[in-house]
């Protein structure tokens, strides 16, 4: 049985990206068979924070939620973190695990000069899928789904195939094995699975950012944060290091 492995990003691209010190790619790797029943579940959480209003979201981002934007606008800050947690929850629930990986920016870029900024997304994707590709002790084949980016799109799909067949990526790495196939871009809109990273995606690149203001807040928050890393399975420390 194939695993599927959608990924999403932060701090490459889009509002808030210069603020944000690293490009963070966030993976949830679902089991072939729960790729159905995730779609069921996000809307089953649609229809349990909607219903008194009649309006049912087109897509899940975890920055509309957590700020009240979009389709869940007017909601109250208690609603938004009730339908947030119940999103995560579905994590659990569906046994479906998480990996990342992310780079520095400024130390990147200290290295690399101005590539640096083109690199990180690229180089990312690589640790990510390197990781990925160790799990399982090489009985499972993971496809890799990726939200649009339309800047690293080519490149990626050349950097995973040059990855399968000499291990040659942005930088010298390790021969993918078990990913198989190209890497798939889709509009998140259509795809539950790239949806979901984008929640996790988002309450790490949050996380980051010191304490919330509000305890209520603060103790969700540290909730979703807790069960994501109990689904975590494999990540890369930031690189480059710090010296």
């Amino acid at each position: 049985m194939a695993r599927l492995v959608y990924i999403d990003e932060t701090g490459s691209s889009g509002k808030g990206a210069k603020q944000q010190e690293c490009v963070r790619l966030v993976a949830v790797i679902v089991d072939e068979d729960k790729v159905n029943p995730l779609r069921d579940a996000l809307a089953k959480v649609e229809d349990t924070h909607f219903d008194l209003h009649g309006v049912t979201p087109r897509e899940f981002h975890g920055v509309e939620i957590w700020n009240a934007a979009g389709p869940w606008r007017g909601k109250k800050p208690d609603e938004l973190l009730a339908a947030y947690g119940d999103a995560i929850s579905i994590l659990d629930e569906l046994g479906i695990d998480v990996a990342h990986a992310q780079v520095h920016k400024e130390r990147l870029n200290a290295r690399w000069g101005e590539d640096g900024d083109k690199a990180a997304y690229l180089l990312a994707l690589q640790f990510l899928l390197e990781k990925i590709d160790s799990l399982g002790g090489g009985r499972e084949r993971y496809i890799v789904v990726a939200d649009e980016a339309k800047e690293h799109e080519l490149r990626a799909v050349e950097m995973v195939a040059d990855l399968q067949t000499w291990g040659r990526g942005e930088v010298s790495g390790k021969v993918l094995k078990n990913v198989i196939d190209s890497i798939h871009f889709v509009d998140s809109k259509r795809s539950p699975g790239v949806q979901m990273a984008d929640l996790v995606a988002y309450l790490l690149q949050r996380n980051d950012c010191g304490e919330e203001h509000h305890p209520n807040a603060q103790e969700k928050r540290t909730a979703m944060v807790d069960a994501v890393w109990a689904r975590t399975v494999t990540w890369r420390e930031t690189w480059p290091r710090k010296h």
